[in-house]
């Protein structure tokens, strides 16, 4: 396990692009996010607006590697959370800029919810304006994609009745209390809500969460 999480950092260490080092945190104020680097013109997700809610206590690959994925591709990244403020993340030095609070954003400004595990989603679910969000961003159909305890938040937001997930599996029980069905998988995809167990599963994830954008950008 500790071999498969070395593996999954050095990746993120590689994928990370230009226009996300102003979101990883340093000794100065965050810059704008914007990617100034030149681009192709042929990246698949350039028109794709990407909501990553976090906070303080964020399980670090689950959180820069689908941020680094889809910037890879063009798509713009925007980190939201509680607060603006710089989160450290749980199980490393890692530390990140919420660009934005989830109060000052609107579902519609974008096209895919990410809700990455650690300890930031127990924080999150006790907020209603997340819960609000991500009732909202649930009921427009576009992918929620959340891996390990992101789930806790669709729970608590009251969105996973007779759906078919997966997650972290101390909060198994939980999810089935929800009236949500449990597969122990890899990822699973049901309907708008792609969902993951822990960073071992981060590839399959990704790839879920890849052609599910293709096809909603070929709509």
């Amino acid at each position: 396990m500790r071999k498969a999480r070395i593996i999954v950092l050095l990746l993120v260490a590689l994928a990370v692009p230009v226009g996300l080092s102003s979101l990883i945190a340093a000794n100065e104020e965050p810059k704008a996010a914007e990617d100034t680097a030149a681009k192709p013109h042929d990246l698949p997700f350039k028109k794709v607006r990407v909501a990553v809610l976090t906070g303080e206590g964020f399980q670090d690959a689950e959180t820069m590697m689908p941020m680094a994925f889809l910037a890879n591709r063009g798509a713009t990244v925007t980190v939201i959370g509680l607060r603006p403020e710089k989160v450290t993340a749980y199980n490393s030095s890692i530390q990140l800029y919420l660009q934005k609070s989830v109060a000052d954003v609107d579902a519609q400004d974008f096209d895919i919810l990410i809700l990455p595990g650690g300890h930031a989603p127990a924080q999150l679910r006790q907020d209603e304006k997340v819960l609000k969000f991500t009732r909202e961003f649930f009921a427009s159909g576009r992918p929620i994609a959340a891996i390990c305890h992101g789930p806790q938040v669709l729970v608590t937001a009251g969105v996973v009745e007779s759906r078919t997930l997966t997650c972290y599996s101390g909060m198994v029980d939980e999810l089935r209390n929800a009236g949500a069905k449990y597969k122990d998988e890899t990822v699973v995809h049901d309907g708008n809500l792609i969902t993951s167990r822990t960073p071992v599963d981060i590839p399959a994830w990704l790839s879920t969460i890849e052609h599910s954008l293709q096809e909603q950008l070929a709509k």
